[in-house]
């Protein structure tokens, strides 16, 4: 599920001081990861049971009006970023329990959106596929009742079209590949920490030359199911990104390296309707951003079992 892919900016930046970035280019090429920073809030050590299949959706809708060097300052001039976002994910854990508790998972998620992109003198909008985020195997254990891991190889298969040319894209064009590591602890019955650290190995974009450095990102969560309503849970979510490595354009370090960096914090609600079924409201504020554009999210989720 991939947030934006804007047109890195070279040639507006001749015609306006403010487009993505006050570099030619943008970290992990256009200021975004493949990575959805911030997905990975509700219960992620938790498949389901061996034979079980469960569906999980994704509504994401993404603001932002000011772009950050790689100082942290705004870049002058305006920028006016509107993502939406829908994607939906299917889990399926196999029929196989090992001796010491170890199943096995693999899932898909299918996403796609529009987004819209105003820089003063050019606008521009798109509509269609994101990509494909495939995981052909998760490894589950639990050490507990209360302590549970999750650990998967993964890859980001672009999808859509893809113009160079425009504003501002739907795909990123490029492939990555992510390790995830997935931990959920219920320290009592009413606390919960949840962590979802990813890294992802970015390849180069063919139609641009353009590769985007290696990223770090944790996805957190930590709330309070009260014993006398557990259905309800409340807490506090976010996201901590970090790249690790430079971008490069024709083998050659841009600029400084263009290295994204962001933090989100934000409330989180979940409500459990079921077994196994429940819906979540969270908003995510981004602050200490570096080449990337900061702005806020709001999101709406539910999971079922099909």
């Amino acid at each position: 599920m991939k947030a934006i892919a804007c047109k890195p900016a070279l040639k507006l930046c001749a015609m306006t001081l403010a487009v993505c970035a006050a570099s030619a280019t943008q970290a992990v090429e256009n200021g975004v990861t493949n990575w959805p920073n911030g997905v990975n809030t509700a219960l992620p050590a938790l498949m389901p049971p061996p034979g079980e299949t469960q569906l999980y959706g994704y509504t994401v809708f993404y603001t932002a009006d000011d772009y950050k060097d790689s100082h942290g300052k705004s870049t002058p001039g305006t920028f006016d970023l509107d993502v939406f976002v829908q994607a939906f994910r299917i889990n399926h854990t196999w029929d196989y329990r090992s001796e010491s508790g170890v199943t096995f998972t693999t899932g898909a998620i299918l996403s796609g959106g529009r987004n819209s992109l105003d820089v003063g003198v050019a606008d521009d909008s798109e509509t269609g596929l994101n990509q494909l985020y495939f995981t052909p195997l998760y490894i589950n254990w639990s050490a507990s009742e209360s302590l549970h891991f999750a650990t998967g190889f993964s890859a980001f298969i672009p999808l859509g079209d893809y113009d160079r040319g425009n504003l501002i894209n739907t795909t990123s064009n490029t492939y990555s590949y992510v390790q995830e590591f997935d931990m959920t602890w219920f320290p009592t019955p009413q606390w919960e920490l949840s962590l979802s650290p990813t890294i992802t190995v970015n390849f180069e974009n063919d139609d641009t030359d353009y590769e985007s450095g290696d990223v770090f990102n944790v996805d957190y969560f930590a709330g309070y199911r009260p014993a006398s309503a557990p259905q309800w849970q409340v807490g506090l979510a976010g996201h901590y990104t970090r790249q690790f490595s430079d971008d490069s354009l024709n083998g050659r370090t841009v600029g400084d390296g263009n290295r994204i960096q962001k933090l989100a914090f934000g409330p989180q609600v979940f409500y459990g309707i079921g077994d196994r079924t429940a819906v979540l409201v969270k908003y995510l504020h981004e602050t200490n951003v570096k080449n990337g554009p900061e702005g806020d999210s709001l999101w709406f989720q539910f999971t079922m079992p099909l």
